[in-house]
């Protein structure tokens, strides 16, 4: 663990601690540069989530959670950044969800909600993070989410439709993921070796119904060289 800014006092008035995960390795990608270090408006990708977060409000610590070959490099980068609530650096696991649990390790006790991001969706904006936030504390868990534009299809697990779910039924799951402290450490715990691609999952096993909060499209996680260019288009748009 580290704490390059552990100097800097935490608003009281803020209830929430941010994990933010950049442990992935960016094989889907491709390149010899894991995505959430390329450029992105001349600033690393995981650089856009990290400023949300900071103008958030609500948050009052940022964990980032990155491959462990990476705290040292990421550690002296951040220094310059100056991101007064990034106060943690720790090293990922072998899968996603054991990055959140090394995460989820270090949020001091005080904070009694974590919102969980993943480092590559860097078009999150403070509304959606906020928006979150905010339905979190009335439900106990609460995603953002984005309705589905297309009609989806299931499968067999070998190709052949078995149903079309009611297109209004479906959302397309996004972050920030919002819990309760405790109930995101509970789920964590009994989830262990679960294969998950989200903290919901593990949540929804322990029988909580989680909240979805409407989110822009804009907010979607940059797998592939496209998505990339396409956040690129949008941050043009922005500026």
């Amino acid at each position: 663990m580290s704490r390059p800014n552990s100097h800097t006092p935490i608003p009281l008035h803020s209830d929430t601690a941010a994990v933010i995960v950049a442990g992935g390795q960016g094989v889907r990608f491709g390149g010899k540069v894991r995505k959430q270090y390329l450029l992105l408006a001349g600033r690393p990708i995981l650089w856009w989530s990290l400023q949300a977060f900071e103008k958030s409000p609500s948050i009052g610590e940022i964990v980032l959670v990155v491959p462990a070959e990476d705290t040292d490099s990421v550690q002296r980068r951040t220094r310059d950044w100056k991101f007064s609530k990034l106060l943690s650096i720790v090293a990922g696991g072998s899968t996603r969800a054991d990055s959140v649990r090394h995460g989820l390790q270090i949020v001091p006790p005080h904070f009694g909600w974590v919102a969980v991001h993943d480092a590559v969706r860097p078009l999150v904006t403070v509304e959606t993070i906020e928006k979150t936030v905010k339905e979190a504390r009335r439900s106990k868990a609460a995603i953002a989410a984005s309705r589905s534009r297309d009609t989806v299809k299931l499968s067999d697990g070998e190709d052949r439709i078995i149903s079309t779910p009611a297109r209004e039924r479906v959302w397309l799951a996004q972050t920030p993921q919002v819990f309760e402290r405790g109930l995101l450490v509970s789920a964590h715990a009994k989830g262990t070796g679960i294969p998950v691609t989200d903290d919901a999952q593990l949540v929804e096993r322990l029988g909580v119904k989680v909240k979805l909060v409407e989110s822009p499209v804009e907010n979607f996680k940059v797998t592939l060289p496209f998505d990339l260019q396409h956040a690129k288009n949008i941050m043009g748009k922005r500026s």
